[in-house]
């Protein structure tokens, strides 16, 4: 399995870095986590052709990780001429939230799509099979209204997890528990957040987590400008992990 960091940035682009989006790549199957606004200049700045994209998982509905979704799936429709079904998974509602943020953006785009979008819902209670990826879901502690959700990803015998946008939860602890990879949010460096999580409290934690690897991703501000003093591994922007 291997992963491609496309943004690591916070909601803001601190330090010129795009929003999340994760590229990952099995031999037989390649989809994204997350698509934040900045997905689509990520994608082209790094020469990815987005027609090899064959599903895109969501965290939770916030712009910074569902908002480049009409980008997208615009380029796709008029720039790629796309034949080949897309797959989109996400929190409950995740058919309506695309079909209004596409209708609030560009009104009646949807249906000039030239391919079918096959919307699937996923739950803390059952795994979800996308393609030959199981993607398992865990709420975290974020906006809720976003409905935020970590994510275990399985394929091919690894593992490779992801907080998502969170506070402290012990779910974290699940999430990353005996994972090739966990990629954690570490928005702040000790600013104190219930929405999001910072350095100190994962340093505090750290030994809870039962991973083999742990890469810091969201960064911002506070974090870019305390990376000296930062012991665990971070990511950037065009980072690619084999798991």
């Amino acid at each position: 399995m291997q992963i491609q960091f496309l943004g690591t940035g916070d909601a803001f682009c601190s330090g010129g870095r795009y929003q999340t989006c994760f590229l990952v790549k099995i031999p037989e199957y390649q989809f994204l986590i997350d698509c934040g606004a900045t997905s689509m200049m990520a994608l082209n700045a790094l020469g990815i052709d987005s027609n090899l994209i064959e599903g895109i998982v969501i965290s939770h509905f916030h712009g910074d990780h569902f908002g480049g979704l009409p980008f997208l799936l615009l380029d796709a429709n008029f720039t790629k001429n796309r034949k080949q079904p897309l797959t989109i998974s996400g929190p409950p509602g995740i058919s309506g939230r695309v079909v209004e943020l596409m209708e609030m953006m560009y009104p009646k785009s949807m249906k000039k799509l030239s391919f079918t979008i096959n919307f699937m819902e996923y739950s803390p209670s059952k795994t979800l099979n996308m393609g030959p990826v199981k993607i398992e879901s865990f709420p975290v502690v974020h906006v809720p209204e976003s409905l935020p959700h970590g994510l275990r990803v399985s394929a091919d015998d690894r593992v490779f997890s992801f907080s998502g946008d969170t506070g402290w939860t012990d779910n974290l602890n699940k999430i990353s528990d005996s994972a090739d990879l966990f990629i954690c949010e570490c928005n702040f460096f000790s600013t104190s957040s219930p929405s999001h999580l910072d350095y100190q409290t994962i340093m505090n934690e750290k030994q809870n987590f039962n991973c083999k690897r742990i890469i810091l991703n969201h960064l911002g501000g506070e974090m870019l400008e305390n990376l000296s003093e930062v012991e665990l591994e971070c990511s950037y922007d065009g980072l690619v992990v084999e798991v």
